[in-house]
């Protein structure tokens, strides 16, 4: 408990999956993460401009789902901004959960990695696109916003869930 406030995994959950990020911050005393190790993908990424690290969730349902601005650390001193997808790629007919994380200007091969992925504001939920050529024009959109916010927010304020008149929606 926290107070009278009763916590709970469920209602950590529960938070995640509506994308309220401040939410799930609180009940859990620190922003939500995922860990993983970078593993080769189909490098389609790569094909459009935005290359991936690829994180296998190894489970069924992931309790956040779609598209986030993140900071990433595990490849130096400090953590890096990007912007991430969790899903099953469903434009590629992607059957397994999967974290897809794209580093702002950045360029090297981080192949065996293990990355720690912090959430730290939905920016839209996983949908199919008719062409990559649509997905590519979002996934620019995407970054752009991700971007903006890492950048109004700073790379450790954790306590702005978001920057005045952000759009959640790009």
């Amino acid at each position: 408990t926290h107070g009278t406030e009763r916590i709970s995994s469920t209602r950590v959950r529960e938070a995640l999956g509506r994308g309220d990020l401040e939410q799930a911050r609180h009940l859990l005393g620190r922003p939500y993460r995922m860990k993983g190790r970078v593993s080769h993908g189909a490098k389609r990424g790569r094909g459009i401009g935005f290359p991936t690290a690829n994180i296998n969730l190894h489970r069924r349902f992931s309790p956040v789902r779609g598209v986030y601005a993140v900071m990433v650390s595990g490849l130096g001193p400090t953590p890096l901004p990007g912007v991430a997808n969790v899903g099953t790629r469903p434009t590629v007919n992607g059957k397994d959960y999967r974290l897809e994380v794209h580093l702002f200007d950045f360029d090297r091969e981080i192949y065996g990695h293990h990355l720690e992925v912090e959430f730290r504001l939905k920016l839209r939920d996983e949908k199919r696109f008719e062409s990559f050529d649509a997905l590519k024009e979002q996934i620019q959109v995407d970054a752009r916003v991700a971007r903006e916010y890492l950048r109004s927010a700073g790379p450790h304020d954790l306590d702005s869930p978001q920057p005045p008149g952000a759009s959640l929606q790009p």
